[in-house]
């Protein structure tokens, strides 16, 4: 799923090799994180007069379940963010080390009780972010790429075992989060040769 990204400009002029760089960044989050929803980067250079040119801000929001994520790189730091890819890099490494904090928070915070039902993967959509998972007593619970707490979406397939806390939505009963529990294992049944004897 590609990351909803927004890049504007302050006190320069939009650059297209900026959003270039910017979009190389974003993709390599996506591939480290696979839960956030939105990334808006504001690229700035508010310091025209210094005489050895622009320091450039570079502030990044991150949108995540349950938080929001920002990293800013203040051009007064470092002086070698007179360079807009330097500033880039920079913030990016900071919101990267941020969004590493918040995963392992929701590791801790969202540990998986022993007694949490648990249902199997009967339909996955990898394109529009969402499955339909299987309780055993038939019933089916809906599952938002986004309620995934441990476990990858685009790596989830019909007949994967997920533990999951349900709550009433607003098409019916689905997963408020859920654990990726590993592969539902289907035994080849062998036919008994007594019974193909005629």
């Amino acid at each position: 799923m590609a990351i909803y990204t927004e890049i504007s400009f302050r006190d320069m002029e939009p650059s297209p090799a900026v959003e270039v760089l910017v979009h190389k960044h974003v993709r390599k989050l996506e591939s480290s994180f696979n839960n956030i929803t939105a990334c808006r980067i504001t690229v700035e250079a508010p310091h025209k007069h210094r005489l050895r040119g622009n320091l450039f801000n570079v502030r990044i929001d991150i949108a995540v379940p349950q938080a929001e994520v920002v990293s800013t790189r203040d051009a007064g730091v470092n002086v070698a963010h007179e360079q807009v890819s330097v500033a880039i890099r920079d913030a990016f490494t900071a919101v990267r080390r941020r969004l590493t904090r918040h995963k392992a928070k929701l590791r801790i915070d969202h540990h998986i009780p022993a007694a949490l039902p648990t249902g199997v993967l009967k339909k996955i959509s990898h394109i529009d972010d969402f499955g339909i998972i299987e309780t055993s007593d038939g019933r089916e619970i809906y599952l938002h790429r986004n309620s995934l707490v441990t476990g990858n979406f685009d790596k989830l397939k019909t007949g994967d075992i997920l533990r999951f806390n349900e709550e009433l939505g607003e098409k019916g009963p689905q997963a408020s989060s859920a654990h990726w529990n590993g592969r539902h294992s289907v035994k080849q049944i062998e036919p008994n040769a007594s019974e193909d004897a005629v």
